[in-house]
């Protein structure tokens, strides 16, 4: 039975009042009091060329997560690296036989999804004397039997990879072994893989604690002193901290340190994430996350990276699940919640995350395609300690600022407070508000900015502890709704 004219009348308005609702009640949810645009659009890593930005698909060498169970989500994240660890003691269960299908079958699928492959070769291998174990503190192979074996290993994947991986990272926070002991490991590994990939980029240390210069210094004297320099492209760095920015200073000193020996060798931060709940072990443990403050974390560590050159990888894709302490299984399952995708103790992924879709809003707008612009001037008046960067577009300069809140450590709120900037040097045409962490893009109304030539004046702009971009429109692209 059709509806009545009147029936009809009435459901057409109920339906537009839901709609009208539903865009108030969704403003009203992120505290932004401007005119809702629409939806950032994101971009699968097979749409993006070259980007900043690497995710983590560690400890599959020890199943602690489960390849098959979150590859889907992968390409539609938008990274463009992934960094692997390639498990010796996976990879060789008994002596001189090699099963490399595991690998084999990941490093495909992140090729022919245009990832690049970041590979490690970690950790040990027990099926040998002295061979280390397969956790980040069983030690390195020591024995000439087990270090004999490593360099076959490692030769074995090098040649194999050949034309697949091209970026090598030797070993995982190597702190608590001698540095000597590194070094002797890192060269003998590195020449191995240049002498197989003449071309490979190369990356040293995975360093843990950056505040420890000390360590980064020897290890650049002993290779200096040997010749052997050359052998290293990239120090990887890592260096977990409750407040995100808390890292670049630390960050600066370990920059002298490298320029004391090269100037050809980059900084590169390896491996850095957050939880999404509160975990009594692990990095970053004891406090009171929530995927609110796991995604400003993430947005903040990230967008810092990147407004100090530094290339940038999450920490991790999906929750690990931790079964075992690497010699003996747990008496109950632990789970790390840095992932950007849940999962449950059998491994399986239950759900997206927020943080999963505030990183595909990075991945979506900051690209090979914009290059930051140096101190970008700006002034607000706002007491609050900020972060702000600008960016360009290469070849057309229309820019993007971000914004965020830097003083404290990331909290659950989602409340802004209105300010007003200026910036001396801007180019925008069409000014949009962007919140990074819900993709949701606003109208910035003509009576809340003003422009006299480069000068421009931003009135009651919502800011708060994640970052938001004042973007030209015509950079982003919004969702077909």
């Amino acid at each position: 039975m059709e509806p009545t004219k009147p029936q009809y009348d009435f459901l057409l308005f109920s339906f537009l009042f839901f709609i009208c609702l539903s865009n108030a009640m969704a403003q009203n949810e992120d505290e932004t009091p401007l005119p809702y645009l629409g939806n950032l659009e994101v971009r699968s890593s097979r749409q993006i060329i070259a980007s900043n930005w690497s995710i983590g698909g560690e400890t599959l060498d020890r199943d602690l997560t489960v390849f098959d169970h979150w590859k889907e989500y992968l390409s539609p994240l938008g990274a463009k690296k992934m960094r692997l660890q390639a498990g010796w003691a996976k990879c060789e269960k008994q002596k001189g036989v090699y099963d490399f299908e595991w690998l084999d079958e990941i490093i495909d699928y992140l090729v022919s999804n245009d990832i690049e492959p970041w590979l490690q070769t970690s950790y040990g291998n027990p099926i040998y004397e002295s061979g280390g174990g397969i956790h980040l503190n069983a030690g390195f192979p020591r024995s000439k039997e087990a270090l004999d074996a490593w360099d076959k290993w490692v030769y074995a994947l090098a040649n194999r990879y050949r034309g697949k991986v091209n970026i090598w990272e030797v070993w995982n926070e190597p702190e608590k072994n001698s540095v000597e002991d590194y070094a002797g490991l890192y060269v003998r590994t590195a020449e191995i893989i240049r002498k197989e990939i003449p071309s490979a980029t190369l990356y040293a240390l995975s360093m843990a604690e950056i505040k420890k210069t000390d360590y980064l210094e020897s290890f650049l004297a002993i290779l200096t002193r040997e010749n052997k320099l050359r052998l290293v492209d990239d120090i990887t760095v890592h260096g977990y901290t409750y407040r995100p920015e808390d890292t670049y200073p630390h960050y600066q000193k370990l920059y002298e340190v490298i320029a004391r020996y090269s100037d050809r060798i980059r900084l590169n931060q390896g491996e850095l994430g957050c939880p999404s709940t509160n975990i009594p072990y692990y990095a970053l443990k004891n406090y009171d996350w929530t995927e609110v403050s796991q995604s400003k974390w993430l947005l903040r560590k990230l967008l810092g990276d990147l407004g100090h050159d530094i290339p940038s990888l999450y920490f991790t894709i999906a929750d690990i699940i931790y079964t075992h302490d690497g010699v003996r299984p747990l008496d109950e399952n632990t789970r790390n919640s840095k992932g950007l995708l849940e999962a449950n103790f059998k491994r399986e992924i239950v759900r997206k995350k927020q943080a999963y879709h505030a990183y595909q809003h990075v991945t979506a707008i900051f690209d090979h395609t914009f290059e930051r612009i140096p101190n970008y001037s700006y002034k607000t008046d706002i007491d609050s300690s900020l972060a702000v960067f600008g960016y360009r577009k290469k070849y057309f300069d229309q820019q993007l600022v971000a914004i965020w809140f830097d003083a404290y450590v990331p909290d659950s709120s989602i409340k802004k407070v209105p300010a007003n900037f200026q910036f001396n040097n801007g180019i925008f045409e069409n000014p949009v508000y962007l919140d990074v962490r819900t993709g949701k893009v606003y109208n910035i109304p003509s009576d809340q900015w003003e422009k006299n030539g480069t000068h421009y004046i931003f009135k009651d702009i919502p800011v708060y502890d994640s970052p938001i971009l004042i973007v030209d429109k015509g950079l982003i692209k919004l969702k077909n709704n």
